[in-house]
């Protein structure tokens, strides 16, 4: 199947999926008020934390693992301990999670059942992701993303009976999450099984191998959370519950663009990991050229993005909300960096050295908190949005430079690069 087939299929696929929050955010914004829009948000961000643990990005391994693996009947052993190492590391952060919210809670600001449902939600998302995860490394896009549509409108339609036919408020948009997403982990496992792609084995080798690539992973995630929500978190300390559920509505208006980086993701990465495995040097330009090519692309897409906020924003929001229509520039410009970025830690999952990704996370989130402390008391909600463009920015930087040595590549020659993709062949090296 070609990419552009590929590419239509999935871009349909994350729109209809990315369509789930903006077709909930004028129904939440005018049916809570920003305090308990702000607990919605605040719930969210516990998941972020939660998924450096639950689950342990066992997903993203089976996707590697598909082109890495060899003759015989191993990979659905793979597969299998996946969903056992997965199971058991939601259970080990739902525990942690309802230590550290009966102790946090009250300074927070979330219920203590919240907590360990975060990690639920966590881990059930990366569960149900293996399925069309694995269906996307196989070149079969129809199958992956009527799965992902499938679970989307799941997600939609509970939530809406939730919070309007239920009057359930904020827990009502919660539980339709959680509901809808353990029910697409178990349709996830069954078909895995009925497809043989996985059968429950736990097997040491396997275990050791998703824990070689999960655990130096799991600083990252969580350095991401923390790169991604610092600013969240400084507003609802030194700002109020009001001033984060405008603020969440202006990060949900710019994460159009984070799906449009995921569309291109699930789009390029059989290509570029084949182009890895590869191994010739035009194989190499090509990535490199693909990544040049972008940059430009990305911060294009982002300003008309913005533009059509301004007209689109107002009638969109409710009218006590109509701040986050100016504040979503700061978002959208924040996910043209990270759909750059994403392109280089493709680098850094192909070779399994997902150690030093964690490093420039990590970094990055140092950066990011220091700058929506300072940004934010200076300049308040709008000074924690330039601090989330400033990290997604330096994570760009750092891991750029961080690839350069964990796996060598053309940097130097871009025009060449640009060369060679544009005379990329389908049968070529």
């Amino acid at each position: 199947m070609s990419l552009l087939r590929a590419g239509a299929i999935y871009g349909v696929a994350n729109a209809l999926s990315a369509a789930v929050p903006f077709l909930l955010l004028p129904v939440l914004t005018r049916a809570l008020g920003p305090a308990e829009y702000g607990l919605v948000v605040g719930f969210f961000l516990l998941v972020n934390y939660a998924s450096a643990l639950a689950g342990l990005s066992v997903h993203s391994a089976i996707s590697v693992g598909w082109f890495r693996r060899g003759p015989g009947d191993e990979f659905p052993a793979l597969v299998g301990s996946a969903l056992l190492v997965a199971l058991v590391t939601t259970l080990a952060c739902a525990a942690l999670m309802t230590i550290v919210g009966a102790i946090w809670h009250e300074t927070v600001g979330l219920p203590t059942w919240l907590w360990p449902a975060a990690a639920l939600l966590a881990g059930t998302t990366a569960i149900a992701a293996i399925r069309p995860t694995l269906w996307q490394s196989q070149v079969k896009p129809m199958r992956s993303a009527t799965f992902q549509v499938a679970m989307a409108a799941g997600n939609l339609g509970l939530s809406l009976v939730a919070v309007l036919a239920l009057a359930a408020g904020a827990a009502g948009r919660i539980g339709g999450a959680l509901v809808a997403t353990v029910v697409a982990a178990l349709a996830s496992v069954a078909l895995l099984h009925a497809a043989g792609d996985a059968r429950w084995q736990a097997s040491p080798s396997a275990v050791r191998s998703l824990l070689r690539f999960g655990l130096p992973l799991a600083p990252h995630v969580l350095a991401g959370s923390l790169l991604a929500t610092a600013d969240r978190f400084t507003v609802s300390a030194r700002l109020g519950a009001d001033a984060l559920g405008i603020y969440g509505a202006a990060a949900q208006l710019g994460m159009v663009m984070n799906m449009l980086g995921d569309t291109l993701v699930k789009v390029l990465s059989p290509w570029m990991y084949a182009q890895m495995a590869a191994r010739f040097g035009r194989a190499r330009l090509r990535i490199v050229g693909a990544t040049y090519v972008l940059i430009p692309v990305w911060i294009a897409i982002a300003l008309l993005l913005w533009a059509a906020m301004l007209v689109v924003g107002p009638a969109l929001l409710g009218p006590r909300f109509q701040a986050a229509v100016g504040l979503s520039i700061f978002f959208l410009l924040g996910g043209a960096m990270s759909s750059i970025y994403l392109n280089i830690a493709g680098l850094f999952f192909f070779t399994s050295k997902n150690e030093w990704l964690s490093i420039a996370t990590i970094c990055s989130a140092t950066i990011a908190v220091v700058l929506a402390i300072v940004l934010t008391k200076r300049f308040g909600a709008a000074g924690a949005a330039a601090a989330y463009l400033g990290a997604q920015t330096a994570q760009l930087a750092l891991s750029w430079l961080l690839s350069t040595r964990v796996q060598p590549m053309p940097w130097h020659r871009p025009w060449l690069a640009v060369r060679a993709l544009a005379r990329t062949r389908t049968a070529s090296p």
